[in-house]
């Protein structure tokens, strides 16, 4: 039988490959099938992880009786086979090679089960140049499957051991202006007549790490009637730093921070394509991050089904229990 790949490109991570890339990928391969703007990407499959896994003799490390940082520190000093390796830097160089800052994001098998979200548990690395430097942190995200905050969330849900894995999305960065995310639900009371935003200045991580006060948009899920909005206080931005070849948080001019950081327009626009991705996915309620770049273009970076209010019974007495609100305000890199 013919070996799985070890490179697919994201624009054919759909149908029945949610196994071999792992469900950011495949959300993503989605979003370019219906014809959302996505940036260009690929993803590691979790065949490549496993061959790791076997060239590493790291199943040795996982079955003993190691910490967590013991496992993280194995997978990042060791050292891709000559066949990954050659792969991973093809691809990187079909997609703009050191010129193009490219994003390195885990997309586990395990993430975003239809009762369960692990969402903030594996890392996600921005604005990465070179080859060798996106190597690096492939491994650092395969490491991230053993935090000790997703092996003890995999122990309480009952994950098996057996069926861990790891694919790894690489994509082009979004220089963003704005950037945020977008539940086609209200978080906090489940009203899926709506539609809510969150969007602060420069890229999301922001808004995603809580390390803001982002703008608050509700959307008329029918109209497109902003029906609410709450100006933050977005008093700092990740920015890329061409004098470190990376990103910093910045200030943000305290004028800018009493301004919308999106017109209406875009925040209407922005909830058009919420809706045509939760009617594309079978009417369920989608979880979205999203960035508007430097030409004021949305590009939608990743997508995933809600996984709070879904799971519960139907009926306005339901409320979450306030973990459960908490998981919905809080946003993650997985």
């Amino acid at each position: 039988m013919a070996a799985e790949p070890q490179i697919i490109w994201l624009q054919d991570c759909a149908g029945d490959c949610a196994p071999l890339v792992g469900s950011k990928a495949h959300g993503l391969g989605t979003l370019l099938r219906e014809g959302f703007r996505v940036p260009p990407g690929f993803a590691i499959t979790t065949d490549a992880y496993r061959e790791h896994v076997a060239h590493n003799n790291l199943r040795a490390v996982l079955s003993a009786d190691r910490s967590a940082e013991d496992i993280r520190q194995a997978f990042e000093h060791s050292r891709p086979s000559p066949q990954l390796s050659e792969a991973v830097l093809a691809a990187h160089e079909q997609l703009g090679g050191s010129a193009q800052p490219v994003a390195v994001r885990s997309s586990a098998t395990a993430e975003d089960l239809a009762n369960a979200s692990f969402a903030g548990q594996q890392e996600t690395y921005l604005w990465l140049l070179g080859g060798e430097q996106v190597l690096q942190h492939v491994l650092r995200c395969w490491g991230s499957l053993f935090t000790e905050q997703a092996v003890a969330y995999r122990q309480h849900l009952g994950v098996p051991f057996e069926d861990l894995a790891m694919a790894v999305v690489v994509q082009q960065m979004v220089p963003a202006e704005v950037a945020g995310v977008m539940l086609t639900i209200d978080p906090i009371s489940g009203d899926r007549s709506t539609i809510t935003i969150e969007a602060a200045y420069g890229l999301g991580a922001a808004v995603v790490n809580g390390e803001v006060t982002p703008d608050r948009f509700v959307v008329d899920k029918t109209t497109l009637e902003i029906r609410e909005r709450a100006l933050g206080d977005k008093h700092m931005a990740y920015r890329f730093d061409p004098s470190i070849a990376g990103t910093r948080f910045l200030p943000v001019l305290p004028a800018r921070q009493r301004q919308a950081c999106m017109s209406d327009e875009e925040v209407r626009a922005l909830a058009q394509l919420g809706k045509r991705m939760e009617q594309a996915m079978g009417d369920r309620p989608q979880d979205l991050e999203w960035a508007i770049g430097p030409t004021r273009e949305i590009f939608l970076l990743q997508a995933r089904p809600e996984t709070v209010w879904s799971q519960m019974p139907s009926g306005p007495s339901v409320e979450p229990t306030r973990g459960q609100a908490t998981e919905l305000g809080s946003r993650g890199s997985a």
